[in-house]
């Protein structure tokens, strides 16, 4: 008798609504009045998407505080769907603002076991998260697949819309790409270890 079986799946996790719309709304005004005085960081990324990497820690501000919180619970449900009754400590967070045409490359979020993406703000256009197959790239790939299915994907996307969490490995190498968007798109981004 044949079977397959799943051995190394890829897991995101993703849920909506961990906030409530209006502290989510609050949250936005936040982000955007930190744009207005705050240098953007993270200056080795390429795409012009602004972003408070290593210039303001969003755990250091009480404003976040709902939403950081939120987060935690769900990465570890998320630990817990993997047998793992570890506690994980939210290291660093930031947040990200991008317009059209702004974008991110291909990177995965090292020295961490969970990494965590919130959408404040999706405007329509706003650039999709994509993510790829940590097997990539494959050298010899599947010949003729007539329609793909989960053993033949090689790259998902998922697309922003505000109140989603997604919560993935942090080895799992993804991207942003460039939107069309004119208002806002705003995440933020967490890191666990």
């Amino acid at each position: 008798m044949q079977k397959v079986e799943m051995w190394f799946p890829v897991a995101i996790y993703s849920v909506d609504d961990i906030i409530s719309q209006e502290q989510n709304i609050a949250l936005r005004d936040h982000c955007i009045a930190i744009q207005n005085k705050t240098p953007s960081g993270g200056t080795e990324w390429l795409g012009g998407t602004y972003n408070t990497h290593q210039t303001h820690d969003l755990s250091d501000d009480i404003e976040f505080k709902p939403v950081l919180d939120a987060v935690s619970v769900h990465v570890h449900k998320f630990a817990e769907m993997h047998n793992s009754n570890g506690a994980y400590t939210n290291n660093y967070s930031w947040m990200n603002i991008s317009k059209a045409g702004d974008w991110q490359e291909f990177h995965t979020h090292n020295a961490n076991v969970f990494s965590a993406v919130y959408y404040v703000s999706a405007p329509e256009g706003s650039g999709r998260i994509l993510f790829e197959d940590p097997k990539e790239p494959d050298m010899f790939p599947l010949k003729s697949i007539q329609k793909k299915n989960q053993l033949s994907y090689t790259r998902i996307h998922y697309t922003p819309t505000p109140g989603l969490l997604l919560i993935f490995r942090s080895y799992l190498r993804h991207l942003v790409e460039p939107g069309t968007n004119i208002e806002p798109r705003i995440s933020i981004a967490l890191n666990f270890s």
